[in-house]
Protein backbone atom coordinates (compact mmCIF):
# COMPACT_ATOMS: atom_id res chain seq x y z
CA UNK A 1 0.00 0.00 0.00
CA UNK A 2 2.87 2.24 0.57
CA UNK A 3 4.11 2.10 -2.51
CA UNK A 4 1.09 2.86 -3.93
CA UNK A 5 0.56 5.83 -1.81
CA UNK A 6 4.34 6.90 -3.43
CA UNK A 7 3.58 5.99 -6.65
CA UNK A 8 0.04 7.73 -6.80
CA UNK A 9 2.12 11.01 -5.04
CA UNK A 10 4.17 11.19 -8.16
CA UNK A 11 1.82 10.99 -10.74
CA UNK A 12 0.07 13.77 -8.92
CA UNK A 13 3.41 16.11 -8.44
CA UNK A 14 4.14 15.19 -11.92
CA UNK A 15 0.40 16.12 -13.62
CA UNK A 16 0.35 18.68 -11.64
CA UNK A 17 3.81 20.35 -12.73
CA UNK A 18 2.72 19.61 -16.48
CA UNK A 19 -0.54 21.49 -15.99
CA UNK A 20 0.97 24.88 -14.67
CA UNK A 21 3.76 24.45 -17.42
CA UNK A 22 0.88 23.98 -19.97
CA UNK A 23 -0.48 26.88 -18.51
CA UNK A 24 2.53 29.14 -18.71
CA UNK A 25 3.38 27.69 -22.13
CA UNK A 26 -0.24 28.43 -23.80
CA UNK A 27 -0.40 31.90 -22.49
CA UNK A 28 3.51 32.38 -23.71
CA UNK A 29 2.76 31.03 -27.06
CA UNK A 30 -0.16 33.28 -27.84
CA UNK A 31 1.91 36.10 -26.75
CA UNK A 32 4.56 35.24 -29.71
CA UNK A 33 1.51 34.45 -32.30
CA UNK A 34 0.10 38.04 -31.17
CA UNK A 35 2.69 40.05 -31.25
CA UNK A 36 3.90 38.53 -34.78
CA UNK A 37 0.46 38.83 -36.14
CA UNK A 38 -0.70 42.00 -34.80
CA UNK A 39 2.79 43.71 -34.66
CA UNK A 40 5.73 42.79 -36.33
CA UNK A 41 4.09 41.89 -39.49
CA UNK A 42 2.05 44.93 -40.11
CA UNK A 43 5.43 46.75 -39.10
CA UNK A 44 6.98 44.49 -42.10
CA UNK A 45 3.96 45.34 -44.62
CA UNK A 46 4.36 48.75 -44.10
CA UNK A 47 8.16 49.37 -44.26
CA UNK A 48 9.02 50.10 -40.88
CA UNK A 49 11.69 48.64 -40.17
CA UNK A 50 13.14 50.19 -37.39
CA UNK A 51 10.43 49.06 -35.14
CA UNK A 52 9.81 46.17 -36.96
CA UNK A 53 13.43 45.05 -35.52
CA UNK A 54 12.82 46.82 -32.34
CA UNK A 55 9.81 44.30 -31.79
CA UNK A 56 11.23 41.14 -33.08
CA UNK A 57 14.30 41.79 -30.86
CA UNK A 58 12.35 41.67 -27.75
CA UNK A 59 10.08 38.54 -29.26
CA UNK A 60 13.81 37.01 -29.74
CA UNK A 61 14.75 37.77 -26.34
CA UNK A 62 11.52 35.97 -25.06
CA UNK A 63 11.67 33.45 -27.15
CA UNK A 64 15.08 32.31 -25.52
CA UNK A 65 14.02 33.21 -22.31
CA UNK A 66 11.39 30.88 -22.63
CA UNK A 67 13.19 28.19 -24.36
CA UNK A 68 15.27 27.40 -21.25
CA UNK A 69 12.12 25.91 -19.86
CA UNK A 70 10.48 24.68 -22.59
CA UNK A 71 13.34 22.41 -23.35
CA UNK A 72 12.39 20.11 -20.80
CA UNK A 73 8.91 19.54 -21.80
CA UNK A 74 9.16 20.10 -25.83
CA UNK A 75 11.06 17.91 -28.53
CA UNK A 76 14.27 19.91 -28.94
CA UNK A 77 14.04 19.49 -32.99
CA UNK A 78 10.69 21.14 -32.53
CA UNK A 79 12.28 24.00 -30.54
CA UNK A 80 15.54 24.08 -33.01
CA UNK A 81 13.13 24.17 -36.34
CA UNK A 82 11.66 27.15 -34.52
CA UNK A 83 14.94 29.01 -33.53
CA UNK A 84 16.30 28.59 -37.33
CA UNK A 85 13.37 30.18 -38.42
CA UNK A 86 13.58 33.05 -35.82
CA UNK A 87 17.03 33.30 -37.13
CA UNK A 88 16.43 33.58 -41.37
CA UNK A 89 13.39 35.95 -40.06
CA UNK A 90 15.83 38.13 -38.06
CA UNK A 91 18.24 38.76 -41.45
CA UNK A 92 15.17 39.02 -43.81
CA UNK A 93 13.86 42.36 -41.27
CA UNK A 94 17.74 43.28 -41.37
CA UNK A 95 17.90 43.49 -45.35
CA UNK A 96 14.54 44.92 -45.27
CA UNK A 97 12.88 42.20 -47.69
CA UNK A 98 9.23 42.53 -47.47
CA UNK A 99 8.19 39.46 -48.81
CA UNK A 100 10.70 36.72 -47.22
CA UNK A 101 10.33 38.37 -43.80
CA UNK A 102 6.44 38.28 -44.57
CA UNK A 103 6.76 34.39 -45.12
CA UNK A 104 9.30 33.44 -42.47
CA UNK A 105 7.27 35.36 -40.21
CA UNK A 106 3.97 33.22 -40.68
CA UNK A 107 6.22 30.26 -41.17
CA UNK A 108 7.42 30.62 -37.43
CA UNK A 109 3.62 31.80 -36.25
CA UNK A 110 2.50 28.28 -37.93
CA UNK A 111 5.41 26.49 -36.18
CA UNK A 112 4.46 27.93 -33.24
CA UNK A 113 1.09 27.10 -33.27
CA UNK A 114 2.02 23.18 -34.15
CA UNK A 115 4.05 23.07 -31.29
CA UNK A 116 2.32 24.25 -29.04
CA UNK A 117 -0.80 21.65 -30.38
CA UNK A 118 1.56 19.10 -30.67
CA UNK A 119 2.94 18.81 -27.00
CA UNK A 120 -0.38 19.43 -25.41
CA UNK A 121 -1.23 17.06 -22.79
CA UNK A 122 -4.09 15.31 -24.59
CA UNK A 123 -5.83 11.87 -25.59
CA UNK A 124 -4.91 12.29 -29.08
CA UNK A 125 -1.27 12.86 -28.68
CA UNK A 126 -0.86 10.19 -26.21
CA UNK A 127 -2.02 7.52 -28.78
Amino acid sequence: MRSFLISLLCLLLLLGTWSVYSNYSDKQIHGFIDSIDNNIISDVENANWKQASDQFKELEDNWHEYKKIACFFFNTDKLNDADFTIARAKYYIKCEDNSNATGELSCLKEQLKFLHDNERLSLANLF
